[in-house]
């Protein structure tokens, strides 16, 4: 018998009392609870992204056994797994102190349940698959427990630096070519192949996919794979994850936006290139709409599938802005009113108010003066504004329209050029 490298921790009440008295580790609470540090909180999938992505999984397309993390931190998602798929849990965790944080989670959050005995922590090299499997498998036996169950599913979100304004795959922990290469002949596979989440960072770009598909591919080569986009809505893609084979999708591209707790929109394709915008030498006419919508459309590269549900066959539209965190569109009649559109709208509205000039601190009241008289009681500024007072700006203009009744509007800005001249134009939509 190989000698076990790593330690395995059996979630237990004992676990629990030894990390009550720790200091530095609280309760963090909420629905569920969980103990956790700063730095394990920082680095922890939110509960509400973890069970959302738990149940887009068709347990019915999983093979049997356990739910398995090579880099659990604090078991947040691997709990939200074995949680929603009723199925035992695997953790994995080189640092001791975290390892311990993660079996204490999973005894306060374990549901009664004969696959509850197969769950374990181990301490040790997520990246060492063989010995891993052989300190599971041993520390079962040493309880009574003679099964040596196979890995169902593999979810790995290995971890970045801080503060860095992009990503490489060199720079995450653990390596994900040896997670994939160690961990390969342990996964059961079904027709599409094994189950494998790559939770990534979302600054990756499409050089950066490009190596990962190419890792996935080398470790398994014709699986089927689908990569999600998730905003939250911040302007922003918030999360990046590659799905790959029996929890693959039908199709090779997904981007969700997520609300507080539930997927509000979700839409799936494959990727389109980027559209041309459209230059204007004059305003844009009142009456016509313009709408902000969620960059993940573009990132995703699935702007024309979600285009072509917006809009209906007669109305004509076209983008004046596709990069940056406020894509707009301007469009002859409203957008429809369906799910898979709406939630990737931030705004919508009809142009009533063209200004030359942006809003600033001794214009304003005039601002405030100036939409009124149009009807508004209520306007955002989604503009490009001075970060510095842009949150001075829409505090002094609802003080202004405080006793305003009215519609609700918002402010964009554009491009026009005029006799060969960049000028920027302050747009007021009502929205409807």
């Amino acid at each position: 018998m190989e000698e076990n490298t790593h330690q395995g921790i059996i979630p237990s009440k004992k676990i629990v009392n030894k990390i009550k008295k720790r200091k530095s580790i609280e309760i963090v609470k909420g629905d569920p609870q969980f103990y956790m540090n700063e730095d394990i909180k920082r680095l922890s999938t939110p509960w509400s992204i973890a069970t959302t992505r738990a149940k887009q999984i068709d347990v019915g397309k999983l093979p049997p056994g356990v739910i398995l993390d090579p880099a659990a931190g604090s078991g947040v998602q691997l709990l939200a797994y074995s949680k929603e798929l009723k199925r035992p849990s695997l953790g994995i965790e080189l640092e001791k102190d975290v390892a311990e944080v993660c079996a204490a989670n999973m005894e306060i959050n374990s549901e009664e349940g004969v696959h509850r005995s197969l769950d374990r922590v181990l301490i040790g090299d997520g990246t060492d698959a063989e010995n891993a499997v052989t300190s599971y498998w041993s520390s079962l036996r040493e309880n009574g427990n003679k099964a040596q169950p196979p890995i169902a599913m593999l979810h790995l979100d290995p971890a970045r630096p801080r503060d860095a304004q992009n990503h490489s795959i060199e720079e995450m922990k653990p390596d994900i070519r040896l997670i994939l290469k160690n961990w390969s002949k342990f996964l059961q596979k079904g027709p599409k192949g094994p189950a494998v989440i790559l939770d990534l960072s979302p600054r990756l770009d499409s050089i950066q996919r490009a190596a990962v598909d190419g890792i996935l591919e080398t470790s398994f080569p014709g699986s089927p794979r689908t990569w999600e986009w998730l905003s939250q809505g911040g302007g922003r893609v918030d999360r990046l994850s590659v799905w790959l084979g029996a929890i693959s999708s039908n199709q090779d591209r997904r981007c969700i936006r997520m609300g507080r707790k539930r997927i509000i929109s979700m839409i799936e394709g494959s990727a389109d290139e980027v559209p041309n915008i459209i230059s204007f030498n004059k305003p844009p006419d009142f009456g016509a709409w313009i709408s902000i919508v969620d960059p993940t459309i573009f990132h995703s590269g699935l702007h024309d599938v979600w285009l072509k549900n917006a809009v209906t066959p007669e109305t004509g539209c076209n983008w004046i802005r596709t990069e940056g965190r406020r894509p707009l569109l301007i469009h002859t009649d409203p957008l429809r009113d369906v799910d898979e559109v709406q939630g990737f709208v931030v705004a919508s509205g009809k142009i009533i108010q063209h200004r030359l000039t942006p809003p600033e601190i001794h214009t304003i009241d005039l601002v405030a003066d100036s939409v009124s008289g149009k009807g508004i009681g209520k306007i955002t500024l989604r503009c490009s504004l001075n970060p510095e007072i842009h949150p001075t700006l829409q505090r002094r203009l609802d003080k202004a329209l405080k006793e305003k009744k009215g519609d609700r509007a918002f402010m964009v800005d554009m491009e026009i050029f005029r006799g060969g001249q960049k000028q920027d134009l302050f747009v007021v939509c009502v929205e409807r």
